[in-house]
């Protein structure tokens, strides 16, 4: 029964270093040019200056989105089950290599990326 114990352990802490060492989640950073460029697996997939900034998904997590957006899945709006939280990063994400939401403070990025969602 104690090594069942330790089995167990010993699995869930082999598996938190899977999940830490996630080979999309690690920032690359190289040089071109003389400029340091990154990347940062799907999230900011392009090799760009902006990329080796905070993203979006540093900053704005899940919970905001559901307490800005609450309402957006109630039987009165128009596109029901359209918006939701992954949806909007993986756009995002389109546009974080160009320096959407990856540029200045935090507080700059922040208000960019809640300049674009008070216009949807």
């Amino acid at each position: 029964m104690k090594a069942k114990g330790i089995l167990v352990i010993l699995a869930l802490v082999v598996l938190a270093v899977a999940v830490e060492s996630d080979p999309d989640t690690v920032t690359k950073v190289k040089t071109v040019r003389g400029k340091k460029v990154c990347t940062k697996g799907w999230e900011c997939n392009q090799w760009s200056q902006f990329c080796c900034n905070e993203t979006i998904t540093d900053y704005f997590q899940v919970y905001q989105f559901e307490e800005w957006f609450s309402k957006r899945n109630s039987h009165v709006a128009h596109a029901v089950r359209f918006w939701d939280y992954q949806s909007f990063i993986l756009a995002a994400a389109q546009y974080e290599p160009l320096g959407f939401g990856t540029t200045g403070n935090k507080t700059e990025k922040m208000r960019e990326v809640a300049t674009f969602l008070g216009h949807v």
